[in-house]
């Protein structure tokens, strides 16, 4: 082979390499997302809501935890008598792509491991077999990076 076949060939190499290490991240969970439906009045911060066809989210699930408002509704400062509106930090901090991480026990269905911040916790004690379960949420000791 020639020289520059050779060089040609190292820089095709040395270029396939770097493509297949620059992959899929780990792990999706923790993403920001926006849910599609928000309930009239938004979110009560005393429940946590799923939504589990996300197409914002590798896992496809968008959780919100804790937050009173409607993400839609983001202001650096709410006015008086607006009930809906939350801050930018609200929404980071209590609205985030999140996956399954336990599942009934006997149903097979597929579970992912918590990255570091995030605690796997039950959340669904009720539904179908393909949505109750446990899923990835925040630490509520950590600072949201």
């Amino acid at each position: 082979m020639s020289g520059k076949w050779l060089e040609l060939l190292g820089f095709v190499a040395v270029a396939a390499v770097g493509l297949v290490g620059t992959g899929c991240a780990e792990s999706a969970v923790g993403d920001p997302c926006v849910p599609e439906q928000v309930p009239e009045g938004g979110f009560l911060a005393s429940e946590t809501y799923l939504e589990t066809s996300s197409v914002q989210c590798a896992t496809r699930v968008c959780l919100v935890r804790e937050l009173a408002g409607d993400p839609n509704n983001v202001e650096p400062e709410c006015p008086g008598g607006t009930t809906t509106c939350v801050s930018p930090s609200d929404v980071e901090r209590s609205v985030y792509c999140s996956c399954r991480c336990g599942a009934p026990e006997g149903s097979g269905l597929p579970t992912c491991g918590c990255p570091g911040g995030f605690l796997c916790e039950e959340i669904l004690e009720t539904g179908g077999d393909g949505l109750r379960g446990s899923y990835c949420v925040r630490d509520p000791t950590l600072e949201v990076q």
